[in-house]
């Protein structure tokens, strides 16, 4: 990864630029870049081996000329430049950032609909800036208006760095982080002030900021058989494979078990690595990967870390096994099958007959506003979770002619899209600068024919087209979830040290819940990615983070 940023209509724009590229340098320190004009700047942040590491890329064509700056890569690069070419344009340099410029000056704003990557990218024309996301949300990208302009960056802690604003979370973000976290509903970013760009959004700052939707799924009938969607699965997911290990750089396979790794494997040559744990019931490597073993005492150490590279409390020892595996390793992209589930219909509460009556993954909403300190909190949080979830069903595109389960299927891939797969999304982009986390089951290409695929359908898909076997040797393990015992007494034994303190997070959570929490060993937090010693580790990290964020409430 890499980190952008840019502070627009300011007149110390150029002063805070420094402030900034502290706060991002986290995202890659070896390269820095900046470009300046009256009242705004553009900063680029980078490793070495990271592609268009010259950044910020100024582009000229005819009268026009921008700059633009790129996080992210783009798997249709070639396609583009040849697209260009007809039109005139002439790339000397034909890094992405460059492609991206072109593309702006080309198709204005429009130009997002048109490329396959991981992105989020700037583009200065000299009057105000473009700013765009990639269709399913891969890569970050943060704002923040008010009196100071317009502020984007990578990440929130790049936000932050503007003196002006401040690290304020009010009654709504406190109700994101219990009542949804680690998820956050699309655009929240919990601070007060600050938003995220939405997957599939882009928007245009000149005055005042103009947003956009480029890309949504759309209801269609499917038309296809059986085979022919076998056949179409089978060339959309390779060619997806292929255009992201060819990339650039040595190039690697996280292999979780399940069929989507099975089939990523299947395709992509690389060399494959299994995460493990000390004392783990299971394990899910194939005999060909190089095992990464994790003691207890190693994850819970990383769970500050962890918190430090994602910006807010996230999966826990989900998020600090990743962290410390990407420090491990040797190359510098990595191949995973993020969305897989989510996609090919895998997980359970897509074969239930009727729609959940809240978010699948956290169905304990009672169980959750029980941790809400209620001094601080005055709405009520089973009425916010309501209304999230009701928006966010509602907002799936289904077909008149869809049954009471084709449509319960559709809201269900619209749902996992949009909320539970961003929380996984994040979790993949914070954790390492130096090693690019490359998706290929989220080319929105493959997204668009599944999201229309019958659920009786999905469900065979990928055995059908990469000939695995109908029941896996090895059971998956969700983004190599710690269940060492030896684990959970060392997150119990941190909570118990910090409910003897008068440590920030009491401001939010109730000193008895976090106590009876030691006690009780039944309830997960977020699904099966989060059982009672990830429960405890997420509230350590949401005290580490008010602790080091310096969080005020208001």
């Amino acid at each position: 990864m890499s980190g952008i940023g840019g502070i627009i209509n300011s007149n110390t724009a150029g002063q805070l630029s420094e402030n900034m590229y502290e706060a991002l340098k986290a995202r890659g320190a070896d390269t820095y870049g900046t470009y300046m004009s009256k009242e705004m700047c553009l900063i680029h942040t980078g490793y070495k081996q990271s592609i268009g590491d010259k950044q910020p890329t100024r582009a000229v064509f005819g009268q026009k000329a921008c700059v633009a700056v790129l996080d992210g890569e783009l798997y249709n690069s070639k396609e583009l430049q040849d697209e260009l070419a007809k039109l005139g344009h002439k790339l000397l340099d034909t890094t992405d950032a460059a492609v991206v410029a072109h593309s702006y000056m080309a198709w204005g704003k429009s130009c997002p609909e048109r490329m396959n990557g991981n992105f989020a990218f700037a583009v200065w024309d000299g009057e105000g800036v473009f700013f765009a996301r990639d269709h399913l949300g891969v890569c970050p990208l943060f704002y923040s208006v008010g009196s100071y302009g317009l502020v984007f960056a990578s990440s929130i802690k790049g936000i932050l760095a503007h003196p002006q604003i401040e690290p304020i979370i009010g009654e709504e973000g406190i109700l994101e982080i219990l009542m949804l976290g680690p998820g956050r509903s699309p655009t929240s970013a919990i601070f007060k002030n600050i938003k995220e760009l939405a997957p599939g959004e882009c928007a245009y700052y000149k005055d005042e900021l103009e947003k956009t939707t480029y890309w949504r799924l759309k209801a269609k009938p499917h038309l296809d058989n059986h085979a022919q969607t076998v056949e179409t699965v089978r060339y959309l997911l390779t060619d997806a494979v292929k255009r992201q290990a060819t990339k650039s750089g040595r190039v690697s396979n996280l292999f979780l078990g399940g069929p989507g790794c099975i089939a990523l494997a299947s395709i992509a040559k690389v060399n494959s690595y299994s995460i493990n744990f000390v004392g783990s019931p299971q394990s899910n490597d194939n005999e060909d990967a190089k095992r990464i073993i994790l003691g207890s005492d190693e994850l819970a150490d990383a769970l500050v870390g962890a918190i430090e590279a994602r910006g807010l409390p996230g999966m826990a020892d989900i998020d600090a096994a990743l962290l410390i595996f990407l420090q491990k390793i040797s190359e510098n992209a990595v191949l995973v099958s993020t969305g897989a589930d989510e996609i090919f219909g895998n997980h359970s509460w897509y074969q239930d007959e009727e729609l959940p009556d809240t978010f699948p993954w956290a169905q304990n909403v009672e169980y959750r506003a029980s941790f809400i300190n209620k001094d601080i909190c005055q709405a009520s949080p089973q009425e916010y979770v309501r209304h999230r979830y009701e928006r966010a069903i509602q907002a799936a595109s289904t077909l008149y002619d869809d049954d009471k389960n084709e449509t319960r299927v559709r809201q269900l891939f619209n749902l996992n899209l949009g909320w539970f797969l961003q929380t996984q999304l994040s979790t993949n982009d914070s954790m390492s600068a130096k090693v690019r986390i490359r998706t290929p089951f989220l080319d929105h290409r493959l997204i668009e024919y599944m999201y229309n695929v019958p659920l009786e359908m999905k469900t065979s898909l990928l055995h059908d087209a990469f000939q695995l076997e109908k029941t896996p040797a090895r059971e998956k393990n969700p983004l190599a979830k710690a269940q060492n015992p030896g684990y959970t007494r060392r997150v119990q034994d941190m909570l118990k040290d910090i409910l003897h303190t008068n440590a920030p997070i009491f401001e939010l959570v109730s000193k008895k819940a976090l106590s009876d929490l030691l006690e009780t060993q039944t309830i997960n937090w977020y699904g099966q990615l989060m059982a009672y010693p990830q429960t405890i580790a997420y509230f350590l990290q949401l005290n580490a983070w008010m602790e080091n964020y310096k969080i005020k409430l208001g």
